[in-house]
């Protein structure tokens, strides 16, 4: 019991390490999401939705180093979240890089 106790907790670390490097790619996930419906069905300019993004991700999120990249296609708008997550150890981090693309909605002469 005493040699499998360290393994045990390594392994409980390493599950919940995963879990949360897991939960920040969702995070990314929805905010480019809804970046991208904001663009493509609301007519808001990429330029505010990709500040306003930014702004979400820096208060809301542990990640960091936030960066927000809007592409609107006049048929396609695709957004691209890139940023770090923390580890519980210090010092450790994952690169998340999250892409959105939602069909602009309107009236096509």
């Amino acid at each position: 019991m005493v040699l499998l106790t360290p393994v045990f907790v390594v392994l409980g670390f390493a599950a919940f390490q995963a879990a949360m490097w897991s939960h920040a790619r969702t995070e990314a996930r929805v905010v480019a999401r809804d970046t991208a419906a904001l663009v493509a069905r609301s007519g808001v300019p990429a330029g505010d939705a990709a500040s306003s993004a930014t702004a979400v991700l820096h208060a809301d999120t542990v990640l960091r180093d936030v960066e927000v990249l809007v592409d609107d296609d006049p048929s396609l708008v695709t957004v691209t979240v890139r940023a770090s997550a923390p580890g519980i150890i210090r010092g450790t981090w994952s690169s998340v890089r999250v892409t959105a693309a939602v069909p602009v909605e309107g009236w096509v002469p």
